[in-house]
């Protein structure tokens, strides 16, 4: 039962870290594709903007030169036009250049030239705007709208170069902070992972310290402690099902002798030899306990006197025949059993243990290596 809470506990513990490195997954994602988003947001409007103004320059000059080879009012008008478009761009840019986190200082320099052609192109729309008649006319209009054309394409180039790098700047600056972010919640996670696997560990050190304080430490069997826990839980069932319940007390016959004779050691070794005898004749069900020096104890659930008798028979012809290579000594042994057996209130274990007692003290009195069955 505790084996599979702990088991449980683990697959519990490894589907919450599972699920939480989903998560932590999911939200680093998440982030990252903002983060992108908005890098690209915080720049894409604003070099829309500038690609849209550097049409400008372009079209001014080629204005200007089909005025030159074909003087004619259209090409007036499409300049005019021009002219009247022009500041409203560099409005424009101005505006998002106001609004992105650009240094003022790295662009100012090109604003300064745009807000001088935009004064500047007042100029233009004069000359446009008066009649041109002579050559001097032409050229002087033809001379201006040029210089203002060139220092458009300067200032768009420079701000399309720097708009460009620092787009560039702030990815890198994301990508590095979202690949420190995905660092510290690997860190978290190993921390997390630690933990639970501490916890796990923790767990199996406190089941395998209570399993040991049920356990005999020389032969292997559960001991008192667990013979009383175990009888507990399996007479509530014998009351639940209407089913008898027997108990057997086993005592090796004459062991202090054996114990004087061939010494402490080799009385282990028969004791351990003892208790593999008893687990190989009993059945999975039944519960198997040392409960003192040379007394042992055996719980058999759902058992009638007739069954339990069979295998106190068993047991004790089993143990008559243990030789020298099982003892370890040139010796054999017997024992002496006492047998009870109850059905609904009768199964408490202190009344089947006060009886098959009884039992027992009645085997060794009538001459041991027997068993004797206790009258309720």
């Amino acid at each position: 039962m505790k084996d599979r809470r702990t088991f449980a506990l683990g697959w519990g513990m490894a589907l919450g870290f599972s699920l939480l490195s989903g998560i932590c997954a999911m939200a680093i994602g998440l982030y990252v594709a903002n983060a992108r988003q908005h890098v690209g947001a915080n720049y894409t409007a604003l070099v829309a903007d500038v690609v849209r103004a550097q049409q400008h320059p372009v079209l001014l000059r080629a204005t200007l030169n089909a005025m030159q080879e074909h003087p004619h009012h259209l090409h007036a008008e499409r300049l005019a036009n021009l002219v009247w478009r022009i500041p409203q761009h560099i409005r424009g840019v101005s505006h998002g250049l106001s609004q992105s986190q650009l240094a003022p200082s790295d662009y100012r320099p090109a604003l300064d030239t745009l807000a001088r052609v935009e004064t500047r192109l007042a100029e233009l729309a004069a000359l446009i705007d008066a009649d041109i008649e002579t050559d001097e006319d032409r050229q002087a209009l033809q001379a201006l709208g040029y210089e203002l054309e060139t220092e458009l394409a300067w200032a768009y180039g420079e701000l399309n170069d720097l708009i460009h790098v620092a787009a560039g700047e702030q990815r890198q600056i994301m990508e590095r902070l979202s690949l420190a972010i995905g660092l510290l919640v690997l860190l978290a996670l190993a921390v997390v992972a630690g933990l639970m696997l501490a916890l796990i560990r923790l767990s199996r050190q406190r089941e395998l310290v209570s399993r040991l304080s049920l356990v005999d430490d020389l032969t292997g069997l559960g001991n008192r402690r667990y013979l009383l826990e175990t009888a507990e839980r399996l007479y509530q069932q014998s009351l639940r099902n209407e089913r008898p319940m027997s108990l057997a007390l086993l005592d090796l016959d004459h062991f202090k002798h054996l114990n004087d004779t061939w010494g402490h050691p080799a009385g282990d070794r028969v004791l351990e030899a003892f208790a593999q005898a008893l687990q190989e004749e009993t059945r999975q069900a039944d519960i198997v306990a040392r409960i003192g020096g040379e007394e042992f104890c055996i719980l058999m659930p759902d058992t009638p006197l007739e069954g339990a008798h069979d295998l106190a028979e068993r047991v004790r012809h089993r143990i008559a025949e243990l030789n020298e290579a099982a003892l370890g000594i040139p010796a054999s042994i017997t024992v002496s059993l006492g047998l009870a057996t109850g059905t609904g209130s009768a199964a408490g274990f202190d009344r089947l243990y006060s009886r098959a007692d009884r039992a027992l003290y009645r085997a060794k009195a009538n001459g041991r290596n027997r068993t004797e069955v206790s009258k309720a």
